[in-house]
């Protein structure tokens, strides 16, 4: 099933961006590709968690840095923005942050952010998560992230 549904979201990315697939949506930016990936915590999907893309080495191009970011489903899937919603991320090596309050659906911001961290605290830190990843040119399916 989780591979129907990876191949017809990835088919789905991919025409939503023709003839635009692998090009920068504006001078100044760099050219995406579309991405996505499974996340979990202790073997279980961790739903509206957020995980961030920190390019390692930063880019030295003069164009601004954009952190490429997706929110987990209730699948544990995430589909990466740096630009616009969906458009994948920018191909190089990335370490990984995360942060997870648990699901939100019902749930007001003046809730959410009363909301403690579920996440062991080395995770909202791409410096100390251990999480790395490689985005390539293409569409990419990332290799399930299993935390702890």
């Amino acid at each position: 099933m989780r591979s129907v549904q990876i191949s017809m979201l990835l088919l789905g990315i991919a025409a939503g961006f023709l003839p635009g697939c692998g090009q920068a949506p504006e001078p100044n930016a760099r050219e995406v590709f579309p991405t996505l990936g499974f996340v979990t915590f202790k073997g279980k999907p961790i739903p509206d968690a957020s995980i961030r893309l920190h390019p390692m080495p930063p880019p030295d191009d003069g164009k601004p840095v954009f952190v490429p970011r997706g929110s987990v489903d209730e699948s544990g899937m995430f589909v990466l923005s740096t630009y616009r919603q969906g458009d994948g991320a920018p191909p190089g090596d990335y370490r990984v942050s995360f942060s997870w309050v648990g699901p939100l659906d019902g749930v007001d911001e003046d809730e959410e952010d009363r909301r403690r961290e579920r996440l062991p605290r080395k995770y909202n830190s791409a410096e100390t998560s251990g999480v790395m990843v490689t985005v390539t040119a293409g569409e990419n399916l990332l290799d399930e992230i299993a935390l702890n």
